[in-house]
């Protein structure tokens, strides 16, 4: 089988099993869910500017998540190993919890960036609100992924190119998380 071929494959695969998870989604819920958290923020905030910072240092925690996620992809099954479900639960759990102490270590520098960023950008509660059910709902569908195609054994992953792979995931991951948060009503 040529490299195209296999990577072809690993395509395939990559849009079925998330096809498979989202269609198993109950939207319902996850929209419940993110208004829940929305709400709670807001309510919770001093001001609109610390509601924004609520959400958006929500945001930064999911893209430093995607990051640690990526780094798991390439050492497990990158390096051609398909990993056991307790070795992704604890990794899961330690990069968690490094990154929301990373995270709460770096607030100042983070909220200081998002004020320059509010009013160079004339952010709106809608803009807010979408970014962080959007980076949420890629963060769930990211580790759901995960659990999935190592519960599954999914060896077809170790084959291939890994950062092509990645591509590939994160594309269809971006996909999916566009189609589900379009369908919500967020305020």
């Amino acid at each position: 089988m040529t490299t195209d071929q296999i990577q072809n494959d690993i395509t395939k695969y990559i849009e079925q099993q998330l096809f498979l998870l989202t269609n198993k989604a109950d939207m319902e819920s996850f929209e419940q869910v993110i208004q829940q958290n929305v709400s709670q923020k807001r309510e919770s905030s001093s001001s609109k500017e610390d509601f924004y910072d609520r959400l958006m240092l929500n945001i930064a925690y999911f893209v430093e998540n995607k990051t640690a996620w990526s780094q798991l992809i390439r050492t497990t099954y990158g390096a051609g190993q398909v990993p056991k479900m307790s070795y992704i639960e604890n990794e899961l759990m330690a990069q968690q919890m490094r990154i929301r102490q990373d995270v709460g270590e770096k607030m100042d520098d983070y909220t200081s960036a998002f004020h320059k960023q509010y009013a160079a950008l004339k952010v709106t509660d809608e803009d807010v609100i979408y970014d962080y059910a959007y980076a949420s709902v890629e963060h769930t569908l990211r580790i759901d992924f995960l659990t999935h195609v190592t519960v599954t054994n999914a060896d077809i992953l170790c084959k291939g190119d890994i950062d092509e792979t990645l591509k590939i995931i994160e594309g269809y991951i971006a996909y999916h998380a566009d189609q589900i948060v379009n369908q919500m009503t967020l305020s």
